[in-house]
């Protein structure tokens, strides 16, 4: 069968088009981690509407039904399709070039999409002569693309089962393994780093890596993980809805759980706070009755349900109202880290860590309740903490030229948000001081409310406001308290928050990178 080289072009064109596309899409679910639920609150959001009138999805099937129209009868259909796909590569080559590819983690499961979606256009391409037939293919990819991921959702399903039944055989069979499960609204990845760190100085410790923290995740850890030798498995354990870390702990069956706080973290899904308190326990009323429960007693939601577990309780935090085992004091900022008081019923001890940041205070003492039960002496946690050091999402610093970044870009929410500002406010005020930020995400009816709180405590601390995403540009601008004289700035595009970024080089900034930022800056600051 003879094919033309016109035919030739215009076929290697659309491949090289659909793979785009679809990668796109693939990232953008696998953002959300392919989760429904995830996605639909995403577009009721400005950025899930901004994303939704994207070129690929709104524009590009606008100007090709206009180009089709136009040129339908002047022209063969084969050079319409070629005008359509060379207009189609312009912006793809743009961004290209400016390397603001939007592409997901290579898995299998993205590749499935990815080739599937490609291989069905190509045999219709190559089948089917008709270019009204090709053209309703080229402009409904976003609607192909939500097509395969849910069609996949009963083989994954199935496979999840598989891997989570071998996970759990696993696992089981490491009759002295001690397990230990952490979760929390937020601090649960720097408590992991930190128990992992100071368990290591005398124990064999596995860990569950970077921000693994769901049931299939986990499983695949498991999976791929040597125990043999290991003395105690630390497990990051998330959620976004009632029964998930049930799931979980089903599967590795903690002895030990440590619950960090609870606040309206992915408010939107859970739907209430009562709802995300339920989920958060399930960790805690897992325990057995030999089991040990942490917990910070200064969170009303953590505290109050305490008195409905079986299991051992011990407790920390700086109120005294709420009699916690381990009383926190005289938190403080130095110039080699952060310095503090513990009260327990050994004594007093003061403490001084090279970690920077107060709020990490409330990640390390869980951490070393945990590995005294676990059997470590207190001369030998105390001697671990001085080796200590932020480990993966951890808020940390890093020169950018003269300027200073803080990053805490790993995720956002209302106290991580005050903590990263008070490091911010640790900084002298003859630097200039700028938080860049998108907001914070998943809060439901409470966002607006939190955000205009978090513009006056940024008002306090900061001399410019760097606003990324529309979303939550009104309330953190009406938060911000005028008498501080707050410069406030909204910064959309892309590009144009890589210049300002660049302008920051070579000046004595301190510069806090609140929340996810575009990849463009992100290969920018090094982060």
């Amino acid at each position: 069968m003879h094919i033309s080289p016109i035919t030739m072009v215009v076929g290697t064109l659309w491949a090289i088009s659909a793979i785009l596309d679809y990668a796109f899409f693939t990232y953008y679910a696998q953002l959300k981690e392919y989760r429904f639920d995830r996605f639909k609150e995403f577009l009721s959001t400005l950025a899930g509407k901004d994303f939704l009138f994207n070129y690929r999805i709104l524009w590009r099937a606008l100007c090709s039904i206009v180009l089709f129209v136009f040129l339908r009868g002047t022209v063969e259909d084969i050079y319409i399709m070629l005008i359509l796909l060379c207009i189609d590569m312009i912006p793809k080559i743009y961004y290209i070039s400016k390397r603001n590819v939007r592409r997901p983690v290579v898995t299998k499961k993205a590749m499935f999409i990815i080739s599937t979606g490609l291989v069905f256009e190509m045999v219709v391409f190559w089948l089917v002569d008709l270019v009204n037939v090709l053209l309703l293919i080229f402009v409904l990819r976003f609607i192909i693309a939500g097509v395969l991921i849910p069609v996949l959702f009963f083989p994954t399903a199935i496979l999840k089962k598989v891997y989570i039944r071998r996970a759990t055989k696993k696992l089981h069979a490491y009759t002295q393994l001690i397990v230990v499960g952490i979760t929390g609204s937020y601090g649960k990845s720097s408590t992991k780093e930190f128990l992992s760190q100071i368990l290591a100085t005398s124990h064999t410790v596995v860990k569950t890596p970077k921000n693994v923290n769901t049931e299939i995740g986990i499983a695949k850890c498991i999976l791929q993980t040597n125990f043999q030798n290991a003395d105690v498995f630390v497990v990051e354990m998330g959620a976004y809805r009632i029964g998930e870390i049930q799931k979980i702990c089903t599967m590795v069956q903690p002895k030990i759980g440590i619950l960090t706080a609870i606040a309206p973290q992915h408010l939107a899904l859970f739907g209430s706070m009562k709802n995300i308190q339920q989920a958060k326990y399930e960790l805690l009323r897992s325990l057995p009755q030999d089991g040990l429960a942490i917990t910070n007693v200064d969170n009303t939601y953590c505290r109050e349900l305490l008195g409905t577990l079986e299991c051992r309780v011990k407790t920390f935090g700086s109120d005294t109202d709420f009699h916690p085992n381990i009383l926190i004091e005289n938190v403080k900022n130095t110039e080699s880290g952060i310095s503090y008081k513990v009260l327990t019923s050994d004594g007093i001890r003061n403490v001084g860590l090279p970690i920077f940041g107060k709020h990490n205070v409330f990640n390390i003492i869980p951490a070393a309740i945990a590995a005294r039960e676990i059997g470590m002496r207190n001369d030998q946690i105390d001697a671990s903490l001085q080796f200590l050091k932020p480990g993966h999402g951890s808020i940390h610093t890093l020169l950018y030229g003269t300027a200073t970044i803080i990053n805490d870009s790993y995720n956002s929410n209302p106290e991580g948000f005050k903590a990263a500002l008070d490091m911010l406010n640790t900084f002298p005020s003859s630097k200039k001081r700028i938080v860049i930020t998108r907001g914070m995400r998943e809060l439901g009816d409470q966002a607006e409310e939190l955000h205009k709180q978090i513009g006056g405590e940024i008002s306090f601390v900061a001399d410019e406001l760097i606003i990324t995403e529309k979303d939550y540009a009104e309330p953190l601008s009406l938060g911000v308290v005028k008498k501080y004289n707050t410069e406030v700035r909204q910064i959309y595009a892309p590009e144009k928050l890589l210049e300002y970024v660049q302008a920051l080089h070579n000046t004595e900034s301190v510069v806090l990178i609140e929340n996810k930022i575009h990849i463009m800056i992100q290969k920018e600051l090094g982060i």
